[in-house]
């Protein structure tokens, strides 16, 4: 999604998912749309600054069903284009989590049909803010178990198939987008988590999707149906069309040509009909001679 010079994007795979229904608000400072989601997948949040030669520094935050995923102090860079991703999660001072799709947690138990639930759950937002940087420090200052899996009730109308959680424990060296698992990343290290210091000063825009499986957005209307499949072709639909023209005009003149020939031979070959009996004039005698005087007295 686009606004003014910002822009963000999720990602699955190395490939943005669609974006359907997007809306702008009527301040002009959000824009929300709905994208599918997928179980036990793993996705990336892009982020894009491509005006950077404002003056005041920006920075980026994102937030997934609620939960602060941690931000980027947008760099200006010579292209005047400033971007960042995020894919993961800090759980303490050197571990991070990729973040991932997960099966929603459903229960029965009528002990959670009136629990608390958060307006923000199944969606992702990200925010860019004018800031001041005031620097960085090594303290890790965060929660451990912050995307442990919600558990709603099976009536609950926020149950809605897919959560967010953090996958299982992996070390990491840089915030690549990269589709691939850890193993990608090379040897396994340890690496201190910074956080920056900064004093806010303006919320600029805020960028909100909203995830769900692609059949219930397809069941709601919200995106398309699926493309329906094509009946794959019989043998008699099959047209040879590597026959040059006039080889095809030649070769049905001959077949026309023989067919007439057939149906005058068989004219010539009629035979009779078994019992049919011929019939024939029988010539008799003249009753009155030439030159004979008939008396009529």
């Amino acid at each position: 999604m686009q606004l003014g010079q910002f822009s963000a994007s999720v990602s699955v795979d190395g490939v943005k998912l669609s974006e359907y229904a997007v809306e702008q608000s009527a301040d002009g400072k959000q824009v929300t749309c709905w994208i599918p989601s997928e179980n036990d997948k793993q996705f990336c949040v892009k982020f894009k600054n491509t005006d950077a030669r404002k003056t005041y520094p920006v920075s980026s935050r994102v937030f997934v069903d609620g939960i602060k995923c941690g931000g980027r102090l947008l760099q200006i860079r010579r292209d005047n284009v400033s971007k960042g991703s995020r894919d993961s999660v800090s759980t303490s001072a050197d571990k991070r989590r990729p973040l991932t799709f997960s099966q929603q947690a459903l229960t029965d138990d009528d002990a959670y049909l009136n629990a608390a639930i958060s307006p923000d759950l199944g969606t992702i937002r990200v925010v860019f803010n004018h800031v001041n940087p005031l620097g960085t420090s090594k303290r890790w200052k965060g929660r451990e178990g912050r995307f442990q899996p919600q558990t709603l009730h099976e009536r609950s109308k926020k149950a809605m198939g897919h959560s967010v959680q953090s996958d299982l424990f992996r070390l990491r060296a840089t915030h690549s987008c990269s589709p691939f698992p850890c193993s990608r990343f090379g040897p396994e290290f340890r690496q201190q988590n910074r956080r920056c210091h900064s004093e806010h000063i303006e919320q600029l825009v805020t960028f909100v999707f909203k995830y769900r499986p692609i059949g219930l957005l397809r069941a709601e209307g919200i995106a398309p149906p699926a493309p329906r499949q094509e009946r794959a072709a019989t043998p008699t639909d099959i047209l040879d069309l590597t026959m040059d023209a006039d080889t095809d005009d030649d070769t049905e003149i001959k077949q026309l040509e023989a067919r007439l020939g057939a149906l005058k031979n068989k004219k010539k070959r009629v035979k009779r009909e078994p019992g049919e009996v011929k019939k024939e004039i029988k010539s008799e005698e003249p009753i009155f001679k030439p030159g004979e005087v008939i008396d009529l007295t």
